[in-house]
């Protein structure tokens, strides 16, 4: 197939591929909330036969089997996950992208607060689980020296 034929081609599957509401770039035209009715303000009118809605009772099901699965294991590990990450934007690192966001206090408050539950955890999580959030730990601890 020579060059033009290919372009040509890119040029028509580009065409033809429909973009689902939210899932195509610049296409934030609903927001997702608990109950699905919150709309963001657009100029566009809503894609007709983009995709059948929830019914209001069929979102509440849904949301209630994903919350029957959720353990506190799985928040804390996640909180720890979002501490070691504001401590590193609290400290300004990277230096290119977070220096605007630095606050050695909010970043000491998160380190403190993620060692923390490292401790209370030593005990009830295998070494395996807990591992990788002691390097972290560790990693902040330096860094934290390294950035005061």
């Amino acid at each position: 197939m020579s060059d033009k034929g290919e372009e040509d081609e890119k040029e028509n599957t580009m065409e033809e591929e429909p973009v689902e509401e939210g899932k195509g770039p610049g296409s934030s035209s609903k927001l997702w909330t608990p109950y699905g009715d919150q709309e963001a303000k657009s100029d566009e009118p809503p894609e007709k036969g983009a995709g059948e809605e929830l019914s209001e009772e069929e979102l509440r099901e849904r949301i209630e089997k994903a919350l029957e699965k959720i353990t506190v294991k799985d928040v804390v590990l996640d909180m720890m996950i979002s501490l070691s990450s504001l401590a590193y934007q609290k400290m300004g690192i990277p230096h290119e992208v977070n220096e605007k966001f630095r606050d050695m206090e909010q970043a000491k408050l998160a380190i403190d607060c993620l060692d923390a539950m490292v401790k209370v955890l030593s005990d009830r999580l295998p070494e395996d689980e807990l591992k990788p959030f002691s390097g972290t730990l560790d990693n902040l601890k330096m860094n934290f020296v390294k950035e005061s």
